[in-house]
């Protein structure tokens, strides 16, 4: 008997397929990546540790690229979020998906060679406004890729209600527009401060919680008043 899954390979709609291996290529990107800026933390030397003193001098030096590991691991990882949402509702690829996905995949594996110059020169103004635009770009081709699903409503799974756009389009819009803004504070205010800029994100995704809460109380509203009014 023939392998079901050659089977099924093989009369899978090529549309379809596409976004599968898309959707693999995504994820080897951004695992390499997390896996790149990880490396790029200095390994201690076993000759030179003897001492606590000596362990002590090493953590402390290692303090500096760790804060910026972390930053940079929850800033993509608030990215995958919103990636995984927003793949969620597409069901088929074309070429203009399928490039736009590589956009921004592009500044994903971008990532370590910025995270790297950030660990040699964190002060640097060139160095974060280089930084944060490599994560403009992962974002505002991802919000790309959505607006162009909404112009082809042939590749979602189901066409969104206006309420869901606007919701989705607040979600993918936060992260690089507060990346934009760490650039401006970077350029015209101090770049001391430039990271700082990021904690902004936090009453952002407060809100989307907020927002996210209230939808599902709203079915539940609705489906109370259907029961209770009359026949």
């Amino acid at each position: 008997m023939p392998n079901v899954e050659t089977f099924e390979r093989q009369t899978m709609d090529p549309a379809v397929r596409s976004l599968a291996r898309i959707e693999r290529l995504t994820d080897v990107i951004y695992g390499l990546s997390f896996l790149l800026i990880l490396l790029q933390i200095d390994r201690p030397d076993p000759a030179v540790l003897l001492s606590s003193e000596s362990l002590n001098r090493y953590l402390n030096d290692q303090l500096p690229s760790l804060g910026i590991y972390l930053t940079t691991f929850v800033l993509v990882g608030f990215y995958w979020q919103s990636h995984l949402f927003m793949a969620s509702r597409f069901v088929r690829s074309d070429a203009t998906h399928r490039w736009l996905q590589l956009g921004g995949l592009m500044g994903v594996a971008l990532l370590p060679f910025v995270n790297d110059l950030l660990e040699l020169m964190p002060l640097k103004s060139s160095i974060q406004v280089a930084y944060s635009l490599v994560l403009v770009q992962i974002g505002f081709f991802d919000l790309l890729t959505l607006v162009h699903g909404w112009r082809r409503p042939e590749l979602l799974a189901e066409p969104l209600q206006v309420q869901h756009r606007w919701h989705l389009l607040f979600e993918l819009a936060l992260e690089p527009g507060v990346c934009l803004l760490s650039v401006g504070v970077s350029l015209f205010l101090s770049p001391a401060w430039w990271e700082w800029t990021f904690l902004m994100l936090l009453p952002g995704y407060g809100l989307l919680w907020w927002m996210d809460q209230k939808a599902l109380k709203t079915p539940r509203i609705e489906d109370q008043s259907e029961s209770i009014s009359p026949k």
